[in-house]
């Protein structure tokens, strides 16, 4: 289970301009009506290819395909390689060589094997934006995996160049991995502070502003008060 990241996106513009930047953004109502305020397939779109499934097989599978073309066999990897896929079930084999093809010609189209390696590598991020809201008039919140994904605003504020981002993350991991600034026409003024730091803690008050009554400035630094997390243990 990854650690969730809270992600804070104002738009900085008139509210026609606003809803131009939304309508963009938007993707596709769920089957529950949930509704969808940002695709990241709208920004970088994802080649199709991709959405196959993302699996040690199909590593293997490849790397097999790749080791049958250098015959004979002079590397451990290669062996390796080789006895794991003569260990499989014969089903095994075959869904593993057809992962493999996939994954070679993915490789050759777009330099990604599957849709994993792609969305971190152009979105930042191993996922699609989760947990959505759209707060009036202009701010839009959405949770990413693991990282905040700020190169991906940046290609979007090079789609809207007259439009100022003011763009904000903090991860669950309180204090930790936090990031806040401008971006605008592809041009990112942010700061990344240390983890643990005042100036951690002042981003993550900024995204999430209903903590700061659980924590206290020390001459130690932010120290908790008490916990908003029954559940959890934090340091004190």
């Amino acid at each position: 289970m990854p650690n969730y990241v809270t992600n804070r996106l104002e738009i900085n513009a008139d509210r026609e301009t606003v809803q131009n930047v939304m309508d963009f953004l938007k993707g596709e109502t769920d089957e529950d009506s949930t509704p969808c305020y940002i695709d990241f397939n709208n920004i970088i779109p994802m080649p199709k290819d991709l959405l196959i499934e993302a699996s040690t097989s199909g590593e293997f599978g490849m790397k097999y395909l790749k080791a049958m073309q250098r015959k004979p066999f002079n590397s451990p990897d290669d062996l390796k390689v080789i006895q794991w896929m003569e260990g499989l079930t014969e089903e095994g084999r075959k869904e593993a060589l057809q992962l493999g093809v996939l994954y070679l010609e993915n490789q050759r189209k777009y330099g990604y094997t599957t849709w994993y390696e792609w969305s971190i590598a152009n979105w930042g991020t191993k996922w699609n934006a989760l947990n959505q809201n759209f707060e009036e008039p202009n701010v839009l919140w959405f949770d990413t995996a693991w990282a905040g994904v700020p190169l991906l605003i940046q290609t979007l504020s090079e789609k809207f160049p007259d439009i100022e981002f003011l763009y904000a993350y903090a991860d669950e991991d309180l204090g930790s991995n936090v990031g806040k600034g401008i971006i605008r026409n592809g041009e990112t003024d942010m700061t990344f502070p240390d983890d643990g730091s005042n100036e951690a803690f002042e981003i993550l008050f900024f995204v999430k502003p209903e903590l700061k009554e659980y924590l206290e400035l020390t001459d130690e630094g932010y120290r908790w008060k008490t916990s908003p997390f029954p559940d959890r243990q934090y340091p004190t």
